[in-house]
């Protein structure tokens, strides 16, 4: 006899999930038997992450990495609670993600249990039902198998992310008969949408007469990438992309003006504006603060956009759009193509990059900063170098802080010829920008693909509050790089406070030898206060091998970083006196 932790173990293997994130307690328990088990036969084994958000942050990365579903889970009471960070983020970018949190068992629901978060307590199904797209209590055994298909399925969709079972105790321990799995997989499957023969017409029209066009790419355009490339080449178009969507053109592509919005370009703004632009093709974007510079007017958000997306929410503030097309982007440009005649075959060979260290066609705030070696190191020296020095197969993540400023501005993709177009290696978690979120994001990553290098900036007050699960890195022994920027400070904070006027307060952090740190857990690590020690250090051998390495960067904290758009967002409601 099976029981129903089994039942759920048997259909992620059917959707081809190897790991489950999570830390153990005691009702979750028989979920970790079931794991157990799994593990005996070969099976989908367990990450222990250090803290439960972690767990989420791991689940996020395996998802990002593989495209299936991650499955993270926890324990009742503080364990749910602890998820809550790392599962809202996945919401907010939209990363489909399994959430599986313990109850104590039915009976003993409003009896005061330890860790009780039933109805009648702390009401944890509640605290997850705005930052999940699916959200249950499994208050039966006979409802398991139908609310985890269901939950899958809306994880899965169109508008993907996390969906969340709460299961009790009683519940998860259930037997059922070993052949109960009869369930389909069918619901999530085909989510593509083939928009309507109107729009399509209307999108013909609109860009067939348009003497100049810039194209915007967002996370959402992945699938179009490719014929999206070829399109702009054929017709000479402009492309920049969202924060997001960084990685998915290469960055010296001579049709390629950098990065629109939060930490971004002039040239990208440049290249949305009227003068070069009759039109402005967003795909795969939502319009929220850090992919429209704030919500600049005198860019994307004019009659002049035309908005495409395979997900509803990204067009629900496209009211000043001249055109919104609901469906699948590929599907659109696909059909443009054909009409156009254009062949299979792009212009541009698919390397494209130049032994250059910075793009030609993409302006830069202090371009002289890129190559200056003198003192402390610069962010902007510290990115372009290794951009230029780190293997272009690995996965780069940017934390929240300065690190994702300094990186959206200052990495250079170089996309090498034999990936694939729709794949991006460049990751921020943006939407709900949680410190901490690239570690346990890069270790996901790490473990879903061993065979590729990641590499994880991130800052040290994220190190500070998230730095533990490094362990996790050396215990299976993955290939990842953690760069901490150090500066002994909340770098964007104070330079936000800075910049807008405010009181100096609450940014310092203790001077901190984080290479002592990671030596202590076990883990290689290297302690660099200038651009000729980093020099000398050799990323491509560290990077060839496996075992996590911590680098330990002592950054200039005096750089300011390119805050333009975030800044004009915060200050503009500070009241002047006349």
């Amino acid at each position: 006899m099976l029981e129903n932790g089994d039942l759920i173990i048997r259909y992620l293997e059917r959707l081809g999930v190897e790991y489950v994130f999570g830390v153990p307690g005691g009702s979750i328990e028989p979920f970790y038997d079931a794991l157990a088990r799994s593990e005996r036969r070969g099976g989908i084994r367990t990450i222990t992450a250090r803290h439960e958000s972690g767990a989420a942050f791991m689940a996020e990365g395996y998802a990002r990495e593989t495209g299936k579903i991650g499955v993270c889970c926890s324990t009742a009471g503080p364990g749910a609670t602890n998820l809550l960070t790392g599962v809202a983020s996945a919401y907010a970018d939209g990363i489909p993600i399994l959430v599986i949190t313990a109850q104590t068992a039915l009976d003993k629901f409003g009896q005061g249990s330890l860790q009780e978060t039933s109805c009648t307590g702390i009401h944890t199904v509640e605290m997850f039902a705005r930052c999940t797209r699916y959200n249950t209590l499994v208050s039966h055994p006979a409802q398991l198998e139908t609310k985890l298909l269901q939950a899958v399925s809306h994880a899965m969709s169109n508008q993907p992310g996390p969906a969340h079972l709460a299961i009790p105790l009683d519940v998860m321990r259930h037997r059922i008969p070993d052949d109960v799995m009869d369930g389909q997989l069918n619901a999530f499957t085909n989510y593509k949408v083939t928009p309507n023969k109107e729009s399509l017409q209307s999108a013909l029209s609109e860009l067939d007469s348009a003497k100049k066009v810039t194209l915007v790419l967002g996370e959402g355009a992945a699938e179009a990438s490719e014929i999206l490339v070829r399109i702009a080449e054929s017709r000479h178009w402009l492309m920049v992309t969202t924060p997001r969507g960084k990685g998915l053109i290469d960055s010296f592509h001579p049709l390629y003006r950098g990065v629109f919005g939060f930490a971004g370009h002039d040239s990208a703004s440049d290249a949305l504006k009227m003068d070069s632009a009759d039109r402005v093709v967003a795909i795969g974007t939502a319009l929220d603060e850090v992919s429209t510079c704030g919500w600049d007017p005198t860019t994307i958000l004019s009659d002049r956009l035309i908005h495409i997306s395979n997900n509803p929410t990204h067009l629900s503030r496209s009211t000043m759009a001249k055109l919104v097309v609901f469906g699948s982007p590929e599907f659109l440009f696909e059909s443009l193509a054909e009409t156009w005649g254009l062949g299979s075959k792009r212009q541009t060979s698919g390397s494209i990059s130049s032994d250059e260290c910075l793009p030609v066609d993409t302006s830069f705030d202090e371009p002289d900063k890129c190559f200056d070696r003198s003192g402390l190191i610069k962010c902007q020296s510290l990115m372009t170098y290794l951009s230029l020095v780190c293997p272009q197969d690995a996965r780069v993540l940017m934390d929240t802080g300065n690190s994702f400023l300094w990186g959206i501005h200052y990495w250079n993709v170089r996309r090498p010829k034999e990936m694939p177009l729709k794949t991006n290696h460049f990751h921020i978690g943006l939407g709900f920008a949680a410190m901490g979120w690239a570690i346990g994001t890069s270790i996901g990553m790490a473990t879903a693909n061993r065979r590729h290098p990641v590499i994880c900036f991130t800052g040290d007050g994220s190190y500070l509050m998230s730095g533990q699960e490094l362990t996790v890195a050396l215990q299976e022994n993955l290939n990842l790089l953690m760069l901490v920027l150090n500066d002994a400070s909340l770098g964007m904070v104070s330079h936000g406070q800075k910049l807008s006027g405010g009181e100096q307060v609450a940014t310092r952090l203790p001077s901190v030898d984080f290479s002592m740190m990671a030596r202590a857990l076990g883990v290689e690590s290297y302690r660099v206060e200038s651009m000729e020690q980093l020099a000398d250090l050799d990323i491509a051998e560290i990077l060839s091998r496996p075992g996590p390495c911590l680098v330990d960067v002592i950054v200039d904290g005096d750089q300011v970083p390119p805050l333009g758009s975030r800044m004009k967002v915060l200050t503009s409601s500070i009241q002047t006196d006349d």
